[in-house]
């Protein structure tokens, strides 16, 4: 072949070629980045329609019957030291009794597990009290506390007779209560 016809095949016909092969390969390289691009932003934007609607059923959610209000007043107790807070709404309560009336006569923490709380992967403190003294009052005494403390779940009860040591007094009743109280996860 001679240089001239050489020349001309390769600015004519070689360069050309990979020219527009390398140009093919830049759009079809291009246009994938493209479309990936576009198909994530696509996916953010479901994302954020998904998200922005949940949000908006929240919202209605939370402003239904103060459930707003409810909700900060569980986050303010769940913040509380668990052992002060029932410490301190249990010595309100049996300040309005008389020894004789109702009495606590024993508090303690407990360890182990509870029904309802170990089978949760929950963090939660178990307490146990004993009472000495009448049904009714034992049982305002418990429905005031779980008012105050809405975190406490009732784990068992067990109450028994103790029967009048001189005759013209009455019996009373021992109550033995285990309360589970939730807590806030550690962050």
């Amino acid at each position: 072949m001679n240089p001239h016809r050489q020349s001309i095949v390769i600015f004519s016909v070689a360069i050309p070629a990979i020219l527009v092969v390398g140009m093919l390969l830049a759009v079809l390289v291009g246009r994938g980045k493209l479309h990936a691009n576009h198909e994530e932003k696509v996916s953010n934007f479901k994302a954020y329609q998904t998200a922005s609607t949940q949000v908006e059923e929240l919202e209605a959610l939370l402003s239904l019957d103060e459930r707003r209000e409810k909700i900060e007043y569980w986050n303010e107790k769940l913040d509380q030291d668990f052992i002060q807070s029932i410490s301190g709404h249990l010595s309100t309560i049996l300040a309005r009794y008389d020894d004789n009336v109702l009495k606590q006569t024993e508090m303690k923490k407990t360890e182990g597990s509870t029904g309802i709380g170990s089978k949760s992967e929950n963090p939660f403190s178990a307490i146990q009290l004993r009472f000495e003294g009448g049904f009714k009052p034992m049982q305002l005494l418990m429905a005031e506390l779980e008012r105050e403390m809405p975190q406490l779940v009732l784990d068992s009860i067990s109450i028994k007779a103790n029967p009048a040591q001189k005759d013209g007094d009455q019996g009373s009743l021992s109550f033995s209560i285990v309360y589970f109280c939730w807590e806030k996860p550690k962050a």
